[in-house]
């Protein structure tokens, strides 16, 4: 039985004016509109150490635009400054600094308040010679021009590689070296594309991984790359780690003297894989499976052998939800809107628990009615929670601040949008909200204004055939 139906039944069987109207969500409406962090940062380190793309997006929010005098690139403009400083610790003064000022654009007012519109940049960094002995950190700082909001992420830790570079102060170890490992959105032909939100992907999609490697010169063999990939922290399930994939890469996955190369950037960075003339350099290209990875913390490892020689590289990535409905973050504000759709054994069953249990149970309640249950995105539950999050807080009132337990909530988070809706406002009389649906549900919905203004109650239910009839 389809979803739609199961709650098309439970909701006339319980009716909704019986229905529990418990005050239940802990989040300030404000948040409905908050999508995270207006800055998104990562820093991807060379084979040799020596350089380092930075890789930077930030939303609009976080800046004040002004009206663009020329508009081809935008009705709106903001700038966009940026200092990275490279640390040693222990040092006050900084080992090298760079600034950078560039001009963002948005082609609407919207556009230039969002915080879901992006603006990526990647700078590439060259590094001075570091001292294996002594620790390195980069640290990134994004200022608006205008009014001067400085923000500061997290502080990245560099690593110095030893016999890498001559450059370097040696130490003696190691004749592979191995860069950073990135994540990337999707590759068409030569070229990568990605969001660039930091070490953060969206969880349940197939991304392309990608990393460089130097190899010495006096070897011929081709080298044998592993690739393996752990979780490490799991938000549904702490208990549940553990490896989830591991592969080794075709000849075909490994380029030889070949890389990756910025080349555009606007709300996403594009990357061409482009000829270099260093023998030694190496790229390896790896699909990752990731649609059935669940939200969480990921280690990505990176085994090359050649010879007796071999090393490895481990970078951590984080997959999550990007724009979870807020309803959906805790299950104290998850589980009460259930009472609508369950009978009440086996919602005061979700109901109980630690709150780690309640998340396991909540989440199997959903994987049972998961209309994909091969990923691990479920889209019925996003469904359901997004209109959660819509009825929270557009159908609050002065005495029923949270808009999911009103009776228009409710009858939206059932059935969602109308097809129509219709207001009457006669002076003497009660405000009206009459909502037609005439898709599938086929059913008309009368609401009266009650008490405070704006507290519409349900006061008639309406099949549209019988109507039509009438």
């Amino acid at each position: 039985m389809k979803l739609c139906s199961y709650i098309a039944i439970a909701f006339l069987a319980v009716g909704i004016s019986n229905i529990a109207s418990a005050q239940w969500h802990s989040h300030d409406s404000r948040m409905y509109f908050d999508y995270g962090d207006p800055i998104m940062t990562s820093v991807i380190q060379s084979p040799d150490g020596r350089t380092a793309d930075v890789r930077l997006t930030t939303s609009s929010s976080m800046f004040s635009f002004l009206r663009a005098k020329n508009p081809d690139k935008g009705a709106y403009y903001a700038l966009r400054e940026v200092t990275l400083e490279v640390l040693e610790q222990g040092n006050a003064q900084p080992v090298l600094t760079r600034n950078i000022i560039d001009t963002i654009y948005a082609r609407t007012f919207d556009e230039s308040v969002s915080k879901t519109a992006w603006h990526a940049m990647s700078q590439r960094v060259t590094f001075p010679a570091f001292d294996t002995d002594k620790r390195y950190s980069l640290q990134i700082e994004v200022r608006d021009n205008i009014d001067r909001m400085v923000m500061r992420p997290e502080v990245f830790d560099l690593h110095p590689i030893k016999n890498a570079h001559p450059g370097y102060i040696t130490g003696g170890i190691g004749n592979i070296s191995i860069g950073d490992i990135s994540l990337t959105d999707s590759m068409k032909n030569t070229i990568a594309y990605t969001s660039a939100r930091g070490n953060t992907y969206m969880f349940s999609r197939n991304v392309i991984g990608t990393v460089s490697f130097r190899m010495p010169d006096s070897t011929e063999a081709i080298p044998i790359v592993d690739v393996d990939i752990r979780q490490i922290g799991n938000f549904i399930d702490p208990s549940d780690t553990g490896e989830r994939y591991h592969t080794q890469l075709d000849i075909s996955d490994l380029h030889h003297r070949a890389g990756l190369q910025f080349i555009a950037a606007d709300s996403i960075l594009r990357y061409e894989m482009l000829q270099d003339s260093d023998a030694q350099l190496w790229t390896a290209i790896f699909n990752v499976p990731g649609e059935k990875f669940e939200q969480g913390k990921y280690e990505f490892t990176i085994h090359i052998r050649s010879g007796n020689i071999e090393r490895e590289q481990k970078n951590n990535f984080m997959l999550i939800w990007q724009n979870m409905p807020l309803s959906l973050e805790d299950p104290a504000d998850a589980i009460p809107p259930l009472d609508i759709i369950m009978n009440r054994d086996d919602f005061n069953m979700l109901n109980s628990g630690s709150v780690h249990e309640k998340i396991k149970k909540l989440y199997a309640y959903w994987h049972a009615q998961d209309p994909t249950p091969n990923t691990a995105y479920n889209e019925r539950m996003a469904t359901f929670y997004q209109r959660v999050d819509y009825a929270d807080f557009n159908y609050a009132t002065g005495r029923m601040l949270n808009g999911a337990t009103t009776d228009r909530g409710k009858v939206y988070i059932l059935y969602g949008p109308p097809t129509k809706i219709e207001r009457t406002f006669i002076p003497g009389d009660a405000p009206t909200e009459t909502w037609t649906y005439t898709n599938n549900v086929g059913k008309i919905f009368h609401f009266e204004e009650h008490g405070s203004p704006g507290e519409y109650k349900l006061s008639d239910i309406q099949d549209v055939a019988s109507k039509a009839n009438n």
